[in-house]
């Protein structure tokens, strides 16, 4: 019988920096089209891995000097590299023991938009459309490897938001983590001050309630202002100011009007007028399959990661403060 500490042990010697195995019932409540056992029938367990990104890769960010370590080593690197090669080690590991493993990525939620069209199952009923995709950051509470702050960010002890997070699905029955219970986010809010979209909104709640396992506590996302700062880059020092302007009107807009009165435009018209305009953005898409994530969490991220440090609320130290 393949024991949980022996999947742990060996994540951890292929390169995982976190691992935590949530048990199938957890899922319970959760959507068809987030079950995990929508992709496995007879999953038993869910394992999280999760791999730091490293503080260094933020800090020529914070300097607004030297973007690429980012997009590359804390982002596109970990998701199309280092990741995968832990994932199927792992999966051989769980195989070679007599179990089933499914390998879940985050950057594989981007190859079908959009969804196929459903199959029928055996009794005529059909199924969702394909893919499937297990809810990455809630996944990662329910393997209790960390938790979900008011800025909809997994936080970990050890890394705060740095940490980018994978999934293996398996028919082996592991004994799950512990979900975790000592509260990380301490409701600072410094993550709505800092966001340069405008994006969190901290007027409105967007909780989940896990039954019987945890209840999520979160603001509520403008994707849309997200997607400016974060994807297009459309704030970055890489846009043109005719961009800036553009998106500015919008951040300071509100979900339905711009700020000087007009419609908000849909997303497919903001791309169109800002995504091929940010060379860098363009170019992160067109070379490494991703975003190129140029706000870099100026406050979902580098502000959480700032604070929860200053407390002292993170087991991994450093020498000198990130930000002093």
């Amino acid at each position: 019988m393949l024991k949980a500490e022996e999947v742990k042990r060996a994540a951890r010697e292929y390169g995982a920096d976190l691992v935590g195995i949530g048990s199938i019932d957890r899922w319970d409540h959760a959507p068809v089209e987030n079950h995990p056992r929508t992709i496995m029938p007879k999953a038993k367990s869910v394992i999280c891995i999760g791999f730091r990104v490293h503080r260094g890769s933020y800090r020529g960010v914070e300097e607004g000097t030297y973007f690429s370590a980012y997009t590359l080593t804390g982002f596109s690197d970990i998701n199309t590299i280092f990741a995968p090669m832990v994932q199927r080690k792992l999966a051989s590991f769980i195989e070679d023991h007599g179990y089933e493993a499914t390998t879940v990525m985050y950057s594989s939620g981007r190859l079908t938009t959009p969804p196929g069209k459903p199959a029928l199952g055996g009794d005529g009923t059909a199924k969702p459309a394909p893919d499937v995709f297990i809810n990455h950051r809630i996944a990662g509470v329910l393997c209790g490897v960390g938790q979900i702050g008011l800025s909809r960010v997994l936080l970990t002890p050890e890394f705060g938001p740095a940490q980018r997070i994978f999934f293996l699905i398996t028919d082996a029955p592991l004994t799950p983590s512990p979900i975790l219970q000592t509260p990380i986010c301490d409701g600072c809010r410094e993550c709505v001050r800092h966001c340069p979209a405008k994006a969190l909104l901290s007027n409105e709640k967007d909780d989940v309630d896990v039954p019987n396992v945890t209840l999520i506590k979160r603001f509520s996302l403008d994707e849309g202002k997200c997607a400016l700062a974060h994807g297009s880059g459309a704030l970055s020092p890489f846009a043109p100011d005719e961009v800036k302007a553009y998106a500015q009107n919008i951040i300071d807009g509100t979900k339905t009007h711009t700020a000087d009165g007009k419609p908000r435009p849909s997303r497919e018209e903001i791309a169109a007028n800002v995504n091929d305009k940010v060379s860098y953005a363009r170019n992160a898409q067109q070379y490494f399959h991703s975003p190129a994530g140029l706000c870099v969490g100026q406050g979902c991220l580098r502000a959480c990661l700032a604070h929860l440090e200053k407390r002292g609320a993170l087991t991994r130290k450093f020498q000198n403060a990130f930000r002093d």
